[in-house]
């Protein structure tokens, strides 16, 4: 270059100088003089966190065990034990698990920028979070033990897992003992005292059933009552009352009571979604003035060279 003579000069008259544009918010671009071409680099806003899974749904409660059966001798009459109740409103005696809960659903992509009749995308969604694992079914209560010699009385049966009561142990002079109260939502079903004269198992609270009654007496079949049902379940967790045992000359025991079902799992947390990336946008015609669309969290940079 010679000394004296500037880069204009050199260049030409009227050239007009490269620039940048940076465009944090919404706005207008007005295009130099001079400037015919542009390139533009810009994102939209992060993409959404995904939605939070379902939880999974209560297993339901069980049925009660059924009272133990006596067998016949010495001119007593064979006793047979009562069934226990079912568990909740699923009618069953073996509790049903739940199911699983859903998914919890995607995210939506991030909003986009705009400007000069071009699109910035914003961030993928995030991905939505897992499904809530199913309630365990409770469990069924153990039925009571049989009497099977002239010698011998037959043992209460074990409460369900998860709060069943177990079946009243035979005791001089309490025959058909009680069968276990059901367990509740909330509170176990009680186990009746083997001395407890005819007395019904507690149910547990809220809605478990209450154990078959038992009934005083000896084994006179003049002296005794009809076996006793456990009673159901209220509630779809709850389980049922154990069924009262048998009598003759001996004692089965009482049914234990019918376990509650299990809660379902929480549902997972969402994801959060993806930042944006850049899209470019080179060589492109411009004049004149432009609205400038920023989504939240985009940016867009405008850039051009000397002209």
């Amino acid at each position: 270059m010679p000394i004296g003579t500037s880069k204009v000069g050199v260049l030409g008259a009227g050239i007009t100088p490269g620039g940048t544009q940076t465009f944090n918010a919404s706005g207008t671009f007005s295009v130099p003089a001079g400037i015919t071409k542009i390139s533009i680099t810009g994102k939209g806003g992060a993409g959404n966190t995904g939605g939070t899974g379902n939880s999974g749904n209560t297993g339901n409660g069980a049925g009660g065990g059924k009272g133990g059966t006596n067998f016949s001798c010495c001119g007593f009459p064979q006793g047979t034990g009562a069934p226990g109740g079912v568990g909740g409103p699923n009618n069953a005696n073996c509790g049903n698990a739940g199911s699983g809960g859903n998914a919890g659903s995607s995210g939506n992509a991030g909003p986009a920028s705009t400007g000069f009749s071009l699109n910035f995308p914003g961030g993928a969604g995030g991905n939505g979070g897992n499904a809530g694992a199913a309630g365990n079914a409770g469990t069924k209560g153990g039925d009571g033990g049989n009497a099977t010699t002239g010698n011998s009385d037959g043992g209460g049966g074990g409460g369900g897992s998860s709060g069943g009561g177990g079946g009243a142990n035979p005791s001089p002079n309490v025959f058909q003992p009680a069968g276990g109260g059901g367990a509740g939502d909330c509170n176990p079903g009680n186990t009746p005292s083997p001395g407890t004269s005819g007395g019904a198992a507690t149910a547990g609270n809220p809605g478990g059933g209450a154990g078959g009654q038992g009934s005083p007496g000896n084994g006179n079949a003049n002296s005794r009552a009809p076996c006793s049902v456990g009673k159901r379940g209220n509630n779809a967790r709850a389980g049922g009352g154990g069924g009262s045992g048998g009598t003759s000359s001996n004692q089965a025991g009482g049914g234990g009571g019918g376990g509650r079902g299990g809660t379902g799992g929480s549902g997972g947390s969402g994801n959060p979604g993806a930042n944006a990336n850049n899209t470019t946008y080179n060589c492109q015609t411009v004049s004149g003035s432009y609205p400038i669309n920023i989504a939240s969290g985009g940016q867009m940079v405008i850039n051009w060279n000397p002209q």
